[in-house]
């Protein structure tokens, strides 16, 4: 680009109007692209550092359940009612990720107090 512009402006072409054209369309396409490019700047490094694996029951970008699968531009999770959650991958690298498979099997302990008389 600047060896088209240099060889332009020995020519005798004025570049001053080219190069201020060319640095719009260039600001023009930045500021049209920051959501997508934040998307896939995120799931690189979702892809890179993997916090969660396909299967895994996460809290990530406010929802809650199972990942599906995701890619370089978003996350899908199947919520806890089997909704698919679709999620930017900005919005999940930008909130906490909890995964609560990641240190293995999990429980509840419960106690339920039953009389010997009760009906069950």
């Amino acid at each position: 680009m600047l060896v088209a512009v240099s060889v332009l402006g020995f020519l005798g072409v004025p570049t001053a109007s080219l190069v201020t054209a060319v640095g719009a369309a260039g600001l023009a396409i930045g500021l049209a692209l920051q959501g997508s490019l934040s998307n896939l700047a995120w799931g690189v490094l979702l892809i890179l550092f993997r916090p969660f694996r396909t299967g895994d029951w996460v809290d990530a970008g406010g929802y809650s359940g199972s990942v599906e699968a995701f890619s370089l531009m978003h996350t899908t999770l199947v919520l806890a009612d089997n909704r698919v959650a679709v999620i930017p991958n900005a919005k999940v690298g930008a909130d906490a990720i909890v995964n609560y498979n990641r240190r293995g099997t999990r429980r509840a302990e419960v106690r339920v107090g039953i009389g010997y008389g009760d009906d069950v």
